[in-house]
């Protein structure tokens, strides 16, 4: 069973609900998987209630399922699932990729490119930390765009597909990972230039690539 860092007494549902989320969205988990909120209250050091209020709150953002009264576990979504939440990727963000141009400060700018350069780094010897670093990247590309709402979207469309971007890249050959022609690379060009447009289809071109994800996939039976 994962393990998950104990959190403070004070505002206890919703760190243990952002605790488990941040779980979901890095992989930490594995589609199918069961959850107890005993052992969830356990590891996080935190009594029974605040667990059970957030894996709700999860359960009615589709991250997770419940299939009986104590029966929880990590959603197996379908291939056509999958694909209706890169279609919203594509165009959610697009559109705040296309608004980080027109908004990153330069220090937003030089964050992102140092952590693009810890991807690489990562994605050549660990793909746990390398899945991690993507998503961070792409979470604050939409942060530099300044639309929390859509953020907060971008954060739910993770959250449901974070187990299986997870084993996508423990499987995919750190020769791709690593390119000179990674589709970040785009994205941080276009940032640079200020050029939204360019921003835009960047970003949507780097989740295109999702597409080989759903595949390999559904081939390999996880979807």
């Amino acid at each position: 069973m994962t393990a998950l860092n104990k959190i403070a007494k004070s505002n206890l549902s919703e760190q243990v609900y952002s605790s488990i989320r941040e779980s979901l969205m890095e992989g930490r988990y594995q589609p199918g998987d069961r959850l107890t909120i005993a052992s969830l209250a356990e590891q996080l050091g935190v009594s029974i209630t605040p667990v059970r209020e957030a894996i709700f709150r999860l359960v009615t953002e589709r991250a997770l399922e419940m299939r009986a009264a104590t029966s929880i576990h990590v959603r197996r979504l379908t291939p056509e699932e999958l694909r209706e939440i890169q279609t919203i990727r594509h165009h959610i963000e697009g559109e705040a990729s296309a608004q980080a141009a027109l908004r990153i400060s330069p220090s937003e700018l030089r964050e992102l490119e140092k952590l693009q350069a810890a991807f690489s780094r990562a994605a050549a010897t660990d793909p746990v930390e390398a899945s991690r670093l993507n998503r961070e990247f792409h979470f604050r590309v939409a942060e530099a765009g300044e639309m929390p709402q859509m953020l907060a979207i971008i954060e739910g469309m993770w959250a449901q597909m974070g187990p299986l971007i997870h084993m996508y890249h423990l499987n995919t050959p750190r020769r791709v990972l690593v390119s000179e022609d990674h589709g970040h690379y785009p994205v941080l060009r276009a940032l640079a230039a200020r050029d939204p447009e360019a921003a835009r289809q960047a970003i949507q071109a780097d989740i295109g690539v999702g597409s080989v994800m759903v595949d390999w996939l559904e081939t390999n039976g996880v979807v």
